[in-house]
């Protein structure tokens, strides 16, 4: 630090006065600071009192505030260059840790000479000074340099505090836990806005009156005051759950309380009490209704398994009722089925009475013609041997026209098996022409030689078929085209089709409409059942069965059948 004695000149002390006074003053202005608005001032103030050309203050991240790094010139600088030149002298002054040297002028041509000095806060804090004068610095630069930086680094050090008491105050003032803390003697000092609200307190002027005892619910006063406070002194904190009292509506409140001891930093004796406790209203309130909700969903969990139970024994009842009455429906579609089929027999039994008859005509002749043979003296073997053959043949025959009929009413089973379909359909011709009378009817059988077998039962497709021709041959008794078209025809690699087509009257739309609904007929003594089973039947082999209208007049009734996998 010069003497004043060294200060000859009396214009150079005026000028060192006046840079002393001026840097006095600067804390006062520096009050309402944060760190970079002082570390701005005082370097605005040093390139002015050191007339230098740079002057660059560094100042470290504090707590939770960001790092200070402000930099003034004598001359104007871009924001581009203004980084670089800070990284310059802060490299220089952490290369060297000398408080005065020189290095290149990064502002321009020449030398810069340096004078730093470190602020208060350790590391690489520290304000530094530049001037391409060779005289500096002087010890006067240097005094001026020293004293900024100690009240710069005071400044910002206190504007920190001060910033970090008014966090903690607002954080305290904001909370809505209940804070407070008092003497030693339980008197209390301070206690945040939201304790007084929860205990119903207008403000500090209030509480002074009272002890902290006070604040309690009358049943908890005794057990603070000899248990609870001893041991707050004792071991320096209470962790518990005690009742406050509202002292303007006498309600007892439930608090979390953590009572804790505050000492002495310095001779480590204790200070204050001091308290942090949570209003449990809301909690309890919480816990209320989760345990009314629980028990409410434990008894509509109980009613609603209840309900399960019972629908699902409802359920299984109607499971089984539905499989009885599944099993029923079947078998009364096998008896349907057959009574259909005795109903189709009985139609054509004078027909077939007709057709039985001569064989067994023929078989009688044979038999008595025989016998006369026999009864020569010489019969000749051979004439003999061919009337037997005659008769046995006749025999056979009549017996073949039984066993398609029996095998036509019989129940049959249900297997499905690989059929022959012009077979099929040949004999549902010829079953359907007995008993109707000839009425001149032409019936023309067209095969597809593709569409030669199908998979299914054959007693329920030729009744089917028979249904179907016998219809058509009945719509064509009063026509003048009396022609009957039955044609086999493979759609596709999936589908047959067979159709039976007459020439006759055609249904009318409204008959046309619900003509495969059961009991639905045109005939006066029919039941309208047959076309209803004709349609089961099909779909029961995978099938369609439909109606569609003749172009040159008449019906066309379409079954379509799959492809067997076989094929």
């Amino acid at each position: 630090m010069p003497r004043v004695d060294e200060l000859t000149e009396p214009q150079e002390l005026r000028h060192c006065i006046r840079d002393l006074v001026a840097l006095s003053t600067l804390p006062a202005i520096w009050k309402d600071y944060n760190s970079r608005q002082i570390a701005d001032s005082v370097a605005a103030a040093l390139i002015s009192m050191l007339n230098a050309d740079v002057i660059y203050v560094s100042a470290p991240r504090v707590r939770d505030d960001a790092a200070v790094d402000v930099m003034r010139t004598s001359q104007a600088v871009s924001v581009g260059s203004s980084g670089h030149i800070e990284r310059i002298l802060r490299g220089a002054w952490l290369g060297s840790r000398e408080q005065t040297f020189a290095i290149d002028n990064p502002l321009g041509k020449g030398t810069l000479q340096i004078a730093a000095m470190p602020m208060g806060f350790g590391g690489d804090a520290a304000i530094i000074a530049g001037s391409v004068n060779p005289s500096f610095p002087s010890e006067t630069h240097r005094l001026l340099l020293g004293i900024a930086a100690s009240q710069a680094t005071l400044a910002i050090q206190r504007w920190h505090v001060e910033a970090q008491q008014r966090r903690l105050a607002s954080l305290i003032e904001r909370s809505s836990e209940f804070v407070g803390f008092a003497r030693l003697d339980g008197t209390p000092q301070y206690l945040n806005k939201a304790g007084c609200e929860l205990l119903g307190l207008s403000g500090i002027e209030e509480m002074e009156r009272f002890n902290i005892v006070d604040f309690l619910a009358p049943d908890e006063r005794n057990r603070a005051h000899r248990e609870l406070i001893p041991r707050v002194m004792r071991t320096g904190r209470w962790l518990g759950e005690l009742n406050l009292r509202h002292f303007k509506t006498g309600e007892d409140i439930p608090f979390l309380v953590d009572w804790f001891r505050i000492d002495d930093v310095i001779t480590g004796r204790p200070m204050n009490i001091a308290t942090v406790s949570r209003d449990l209203r809301g909690q309890r309130q919480l816990e209320d209704n989760l345990r009314r909700l629980n028990e409410s969903l434990e008894q509509r969990v109980a009613e609603r398994t209840s309900e399960l139970a019972d629908a699902l024994q409802q359920l299984t009842l109607e499971a089984e009722e539905r499989m009885r009455a599944d099993v029923r429906a079947q078998e009364l579609q096998l008896e349907l089925l057959h009574a259909s089929r005795l109903s189709a027999a009985g139609q054509m039994a004078g027909a077939l009475a007709h057709e039985l008859n001569q064989p067994l005509t023929a078989f009688t002749n044979s038999v008595n013609a025989g016998r006369r043979m026999m009864a020569n003296a010489a019969p000749r073997v051979d004439t003999v041997r061919d009337v037997l053959d005659e008769a046995a043949d006749q025999a056979l025959r009549a017996g073949e026209i039984i066993r398609r009929l029996r095998e036509f009413v019989s129940r049959g089973e249900t297997e499905m098996r690989l059929e022959k379909l012009p077979d099929l359909i040949r004999e549902a011709s010829a079953f359907a022409s007995a008993g109707t009378g000839d009425h001149g009817v032409q019936v023309r059988l067209s095969f597809d030689p593709r569409a030669d077998a199908v998979m299914g039962n054959r007693i329920q497709l030729q009744q089917v078929m028979l249904n179907l021709i016998r219809n058509a041959r009945e719509a064509l008794a009063e026509s003048e085209g009396r022609e009957l078209d039955v044609a086999t025809t493979l759609l596709d690699d999936e589908t047959i089709d067979i159709a039976v087509a007459d020439r006759g009257s055609g249904l009318p739309d409204d008959i046309a409409e619900h003509l495969f609904e059961p009991f639905q007929t045109t005939k006066s003594n029919g039941m309208g059942l047959g076309l209803s089973i004709c349609r089961s039947i099909v779909e029961a082999h995978g099938g369609r069965l439909r109606y569609e209208p003749n172009r040159g007049g008449g019906a066309i009734f379409r079954v379509t059948l799959p492809v067997p996998v076989e094929r």
